[in-house]
């Protein structure tokens, strides 16, 4: 059955934070002006960022559950859709905490999903665009684009996920930790028998991480950079889904290993640190051969920056 037009479903969202700015509480207000519950799940920030914690937890609205220590996102994202199921609600929306939602975010989803003659088997719409915030917002250009499109992947801010997958379906895998996380469960969704669907002319603003610039034979190139332990991360799971996922989706696969043409020599040619972050890139890699999971023992809680970039 689907919703009336005037009428969404139950909706219930979590978000992620660890060490959040101040911005953190506007990008909350706007999820509470469209839903009617917020579970923010905090992996252990302190300092100053605690106090940000403090006052998102006090808006109207939020349910805060505090960890004591940065537990990875998979296993915060799966604390807070247990308490969103205990709500009743029809479908959990997961985010980041430098996602910001314009108006009308799940208007935009549900009017995709209301066009989709397959909407009994979709288990999670998504997004169709992710994008870094603008200095001054503008209309979206008109578009000749269908509503909406199935996409093999998604990362896990804005997506909306049907509560009613999770039991055939499972929760995000708590032993990946960080990165790729939301790539194994959009395939574990997909091999149980359900669609990702994207609503194309929906944009979600969402921090993409650092960015670098530099000059390489007179080419100014720009690039999203990360910290060495996030590379061990990266290489490690991309490797334990690969084995995990070829025989499945071998395309997905290949395509996603056709990265590695130019990751591995943007961190040589250009990045800093390149010794240290080719080193993890290495331990990473011989990781995921070997199937080793979890959270690496020299990358605690203490030395991990934010957990943007899922």
């Amino acid at each position: 059955m689907h919703p009336p037009p005037d009428k969404l479903p139950l909706i219930s969202a979590v978000v992620v934070t660890y060490r959040p700015e101040v911005g953190v509480l506007e990008n909350l207000r706007r999820l509470l002006a469209q839903v009617p519950l917020v579970i923010v799940v905090d992996n252990g920030s302190d300092g100053a960022s605690a106090q940000v914690v403090a006052a998102a937890g006090a808006l109207a609205g939020v349910q805060l559950i505090r960890n004591g220590a940065n537990l990875g996102i998979a296993t915060a994202l799966n604390l807070g859709i247990r308490q969103a199921l205990q709500t009743g609600c029809q479908w959990v929306a997961t985010f980041d905490q430098d996602s910001s939602i314009p108006e009308h975010f799940f208007e935009g989803l549900f009017r995709a999903y209301r066009q989709c003659p397959l909407a009994e088997r979709t288990g999670m719409i998504v997004p169709g665009k992710w994008l870094a915030p603008a200095a001054e917002p503008s209309p979206p250009p008109p578009s000749k684009e269908p509503l909406f499109k199935f996409v093999r992947a998604s990362m896990a801010s804005g997506n909306l996920i049907k509560t009613e997958i999770f039991k055939s379906v499972g929760f995000y895998d708590d032993t990946l930790f960080i990165d790729y996380v939301d790539a194994d469960f959009c395939l574990r969704l997909q091999k149980c028998g359900f669609k990702i669907l994207s609503a194309t002319t929906v944009v979600l603003e969402h921090e993409l991480g650092t960015k670098q610039t530099r000059n390489l034979l007179g080419f100014r190139l720009s690039f999203r950079i990360h910290a060495a332990w996030r590379y061990y991360y990266i290489m490690r799971n991309r490797v334990v889904l690969y084995r995990r996922y070829f025989a499945t989706f071998p395309l997905w696969v290949l395509r996603d290993a056709r990265g590695l043409s130019w990751e591995l020599p943007r961190i040589i040619l250009l990045e800093n640190g390149r010794k240290q972050k080719l080193c993890a890139v290495f331990q990473g890699i011989c990781d995921g051969v070997r199937g080793k999971t979890g959270q690496h023992p020299q990358f605690p809680a203490s030395q991990m920056a934010r957990t943007s970039g899922l």
